[in-house]
Parts: structure tokens; C-alpha cells; sequence
């Protein structure tokens, strides 16, 4: 046979995509105890914390604890690196910094949408793997980054709030 003649036979036996998970509503979520990711169970316990407009006020996050950042407006950001995408002037962004003393790949999540870049030695450095959070755990946006141990800065932009839940965890401890 020839391709053309196999070809909706191929097509035809091909298994549908798989479905993609959809948000729940608020009115759904309120009633079910959502199953967070391991690694952030504790998402949900945040610490309020002002976001640096620059890495000299930037405050110092504590991987595996989640914090509440007050972000500042855009124009008064000072980025450590270019952003790696271009935000809205009337969006909020900020700055933390936080200590790896470990290697291995450690996943950002934030609880709202914004733009991420992890920062060392002046350069921003490639994210490994991006996802969502389950449904109903409030974890809107996770991205994977292979980081040695050192110091970091958490650049964030483009975010449409003016404040953020955010957590850091090492990805040893988190189902992928």
C-alpha cells in the first residue's frame, strides 16, 4: 500500500490529544480540599514581604516558604538583567533574592500571572521545564530552573496585580 492509502488509516487510529485540565471556578474550589504539589504544601501560609524596586532593597526569600510580595510599579523597577519579555507600563513587577545550598533544579511558582527571570552574575538563565498548578490550589504559573548552589535574584514583570503569592522549592522534593 502506499502512504496516501495509509495515511487516514494512521490518522484514524491515532489516539485523541490529551484533554487539558481546565481551572475550576471559585464556587468548585470552595467546597474541595485541593492537593498541592509536593514541595508546597506550604502555599497556602504566606509571608508578606515588599519586593525590591532593585537588588539593594530586594528582600530574601527562604526556598521552601511561601511569601506574599508587594510588588512596586514597572517604571520604578530597576532590572537586574532585561527582562526577557517586554511589559506594560502600567504593570507591577519586583525583587528577591534567595540562597541555593544544593544543586539541582528548583521550580519558581507564582499565584498570578508575571513574567520570571532567575538571575545570576548578570545574566538571566534558561528555565528548564513551565507548567500550571493543579486546580484549586491557587498556583497559577510554575517554571523549572537546574541552579547550582549560590545566590540568586527573582526578577519578576509584567504582573497585572500589585501583590503576588510566590514559592520557591528544590524539585528533589517535587513531583514533576
Amino acid at each position: 500500500m502506499t502512504l496516501a492509502l495509509l495515511l487516514p488509516l494512521l490518522i484514524a487510529a491515532a489516539p485523541p490529544p490529551a484533554p487539558q485540565e481546565q481551572p475550576a471556578s471559585d464556587a468548585a474550589c470552595a467546597t474541595i480540599r485541593p492537593a498541592f504539589p509536593v514541595g508546597f504544601e506550604g502555599w497556602s501560609v504566606r509571608t508578606p514581604l515588599d519586593a525590591g524596586a532593585g537588588t539593594r532593597s530586594a528582600p530574601v526569600l527562604v526556598v521552601g516558604r511561601a511569601a506574599e510580595l508587594r510588588l512596586v510599579s514597572f517604571d520604578r523597577l530597576t532590572p537586574a538583567v532585561t527582562p526577557t519579555r517586554i511589559a506594560e507600563p502600567s504593570s507591577s513587577g519586583g525583587m528577591a533574592l534567595f540562597q541555593v545550598t544544593r544543586p539541582g533544579t528548583y521550580r519558581v511558582a507564582l499565584g498570578g500571572p508575571a513574567w520570571i527571570d532567575v538571575v545570576r552574575a548578570g545574566r538571566s538563565l534558561p528555565a528548564m521545564a513551565h507548567g500550571h498548578g493543579p486546580s484549586c490550589t491557587g498556583i497559577r504559573k510554575m517554571v523549572d530552573f537546574k541552579l547550582a548552589p549560590g545566590r540568586y535574584i527573582l526578577q519578576l514583570t509584567g504582573a497585572t496585580a500589585v501583590t503576588l503569592p510566590v514559592m520557591i522549592a528544590h524539585a528533589r522534593r517535587v513531583a514533576a
